[in-house]
């Protein structure tokens, strides 16, 4: 028999991994998509932050980004990542699917693309994702992925 704190152990890290995941993952079926998705304001709001984006012409840069999740306090400490020529200097590893300011857009898009159940998105001035929640079913406990995004400095 594993002593209890093995246990809890074990199960944040397979917690992590659902939640690492949960990208590639779709809704239940029978599961409506958010509503946003459903009504294309979501990829609207996409769609606008990538063109923010594209325009402000921003290639070097140092952001903070914190992710939380059911996981280890390892994946939910805020981590600096710095971004030169669009190349993200040693991510952690379980950040590199949001390391760059293109990626977090892949992931939205993801989201939007599998329909989850729960998206959430905050942009700021430049089109950088202040915030990310996604819910990937309504039907599963501890699979949702949020990502906090600031300190986010231009570089030269």
């Amino acid at each position: 028999m594993l002593p209890l704190a093995r246990v809890l152990t074990i199960g944040a890290v397979l917690a992590g991994a659902l939640t690492a995941s949960a990208g590639a993952q779709s809704p239940a079926p029978g599961e409506a998509p958010d509503p946003g998705i459903a009504d294309g304001s979501a990829q609207r709001a996409l769609d606008a932050a990538r063109a923010r984006w594209t325009a402000a012409h921003v290639s070097s840069y140092r952001v903070r980004v914190a992710h939380g999740c059911f996981c280890p306090p390892q994946y939910t400490r805020p981590r600096t990542i710095t971004v030169r020529g669009g190349v993200p200097r040693r991510p952690p590893a379980h950040l590199k699917d949001v390391a760059t300011v293109p990626r977090m857009f892949r992931r939205i898009q993801g989201s939007i693309d599998d329909g989850v159940a729960g998206l959430a998105v905050t942009y700021g001035a430049r089109g950088v994702p202040r915030s990310i929640t996604i819910d990937v079913s309504r039907r599963i406990i501890d699979e949702e992925a949020y990502y906090t995004i600031d300190r986010f400095v231009r570089l030269t």
